[in-house]
């Protein structure tokens, strides 16, 4: 066994012999081409990636946050235009200031617009502020200095963002509470002629040393422990597991199809079989996150269908793409593609479009984003509800995409059947010439006209009956003639007229 496997091995070429050049420069070339794209692949998705999360604190001011004082008090106001003067601040959010009767002229009014995502959240000075610390200063009543301000938020946009903003306004508030306190003290030294000992003796000693801060109120919170990794992880596994797998498997077993069935029946299996298969690991997915949902959610049917719906739009607007993909592109190339993909969805999840440079908020666009958005009011109970246009969005994409992967699968099984495209999306070879043709030319060489002189003349004085030889008839004599002049040169050549 192992002498029959060296004798074939001897019969086989080593790698650097010259009858192989030609295959060592097309896979040399091969490799070059792939060390470009990848190259280029990997420098374009990294830059993507790095750049969307770049500085965001730079568009801080494009959040927004309400501000409204409803308390009339010369301490209210005051403490009002510290807020004002404090927000201004090139690192803190943008605040718009609402007085008299105009809008948000409530409490409620000013939540609900938050939760709706009018803005991203609200500073109040409550009524009653004013009056509740100087009865606290001057007669000691009981006083929490948390009641002053509330802070409104919000955790239905993206959780990076709501945090870094969310932080941003804390800081500013938390920042302002020593040189209040330190304003209030004053004033009360000064105030009809009183000391400092008086001032601390009848003082609320709470009120004194903080006599304000605020009390945040959240009006849409995530109600879920894992919200980050529910939008990046599983969205991710949905992708790839539910796009990429199926269309591999297709891959490998599609050129029989191409060539035999009927066009619009491959088009709808393979609609079909990505359709089944997204949906098999999307119920999955969902079942994974309701399995670890946490204790702060309580989720019902209703959000397991909606959830399901999410994940499977969000998984078919990329398995038509990536048909798109196999039936256009060549195959050593495939999975450039699907790594740019890839990272600018994920630039999406993990950075989102929200407070970005105004280049990078093309990632609205993307599937990634518009499924966060829907996953985002599905677990704040409906807060910042952008579902028409995040439905919109990946609807279209999944359109768009199985239209075109249609078009391109269509096009494919025509050139497949005409002969004018391999399953690798590359036109075949061109065909080598004929070996009639070679032999022709070689036939008129100094060393066969001897030979072919021969055959004719015998040909000519046979039978008339005879049909005449064809080309290749004559090239077959040629070379047996040929060879029956090397074995026995003191011979005679002679053919017989078959």
């Amino acid at each position: 066994m192992l002498r029959a496997h060296r004798e074939r091995q001897k019969k086989l070429l080593p790698l650097f012999s010259p009858e192989l050049r030609a295959t060592r420069m097309a896979f040399a070339k091969g490799i070059w081409d792939l060390f470009l794209v990848f190259t280029l692949v990997f420098w374009i998705s990294i830059c993507f990636l790095y750049g969307a999360g770049y500085d965001t604190m730079r568009h801080i001011k494009d959040s927004t946050f309400i501000f409204r004082n409803f308390d009339d008090s010369q301490t209210a106001n005051d403490l009002s235009s510290m807020i004002i003067a404090g927000f201004e601040d090139p690192n803190a959010p943008l605040l718009k200031v609402y007085t008299g009767s105009e809008k948000y002229d409530s409490v409620a009014a000013i939540k609900d617009a938050v939760w709706k995502g009018n803005a991203w959240g609200a500073v109040i000075v409550n009524d009653g502020f004013g009056k509740q610390l100087e009865q606290a200063l001057s007669e000691g009543a009981d006083y929490d200095p948390t009641s002053a301000v509330t802070l409104v938020t919000e955790e239905s946009r993206h959780y990076f963002k709501v945090i870094m903003v969310n932080k941003a306004a804390q800081t500013v508030l938390t920042a302002l509470e020593g040189p209040f306190s330190q304003q209030m003290f004053q004033r009360m030294v000064t105030a009809d002629g009183a000391n400092a000992t008086r001032v601390i003796d009848q003082a609320n000693a709470n009120a004194l040393i903080t006599p304000f801060s605020y009390a945040v109120d959240n009006v849409a919170p995530y109600h879920f422990d894992m919200s980050m990794y529910i939008l990046s992880v599983t969205l991710s596994l949905c992708m790839v597991v539910g796009s990429f797998i199926p269309s591999n498997m297709w891959k490998s077993i599609e050129e029989p199809f191409y060539k035999q069935v009927r066009i619009t029946h491959v088009i709808a299996l393979r609609a079909f079989i990505n359709i089944i298969w997204a949906a098999f690991i999307c119920i999955q997915a969902t079942g994974i996150v309701f399995a670890f949902h946490g204790p702060l959610w309580s989720p019902s049917t209703r959000d397991f269908f909606a959830m399901f719906a999410i994940f499977l739009l969000n998984t078919l607007s990329f398995t038509f793409f990536i048909d798109c993909m196999q039936n256009w592109v060549h195959p050593r190339f495939l999975l450039g593609g699907y790594f740019t993909t890839l990272f600018v969805n994920i630039a999406a999840a993990v950075f989102g479009p929200e407070l970005n440079n105004h280049f990078f908020r093309i990632l609205y666009a993307v599937p990634f984003n518009n499924s966060g958005l829907m996953l985002r009011t599905l677990l704040t109970n409906g807060s910042y509800n952008k579902l028409n246009f995040a439905i919109t969005i990946n609807v279209l994409w999944s359109l768009v995409w199985w239209l075109g992967s249609t078009f391109l699968i269509a096009r494919k099984a025509r050139r497949v059947y005409e002969g004018k495209m391999l399953m690798a999306n590359v036109p075949p070879p061109a065909a080598p010439q004929p070996a009639v043709a070679l032999e022709k030319d070689a036939a008129h060489s100094p060393t066969n006209s001897s030979a072919l002189s021969e055959y004719l003349s015998s040909a000519t004085a046979s039978s008339g009956t005879t049909p005449s030889p064809s080309e290749t008839d004559i090239s077959a004599r040629m070379r047996s003639a040929r060879a029956r002049k090397s074995n026995d040169t003191t011979s005679d050549i002679e053919i017989e007229d078959m």
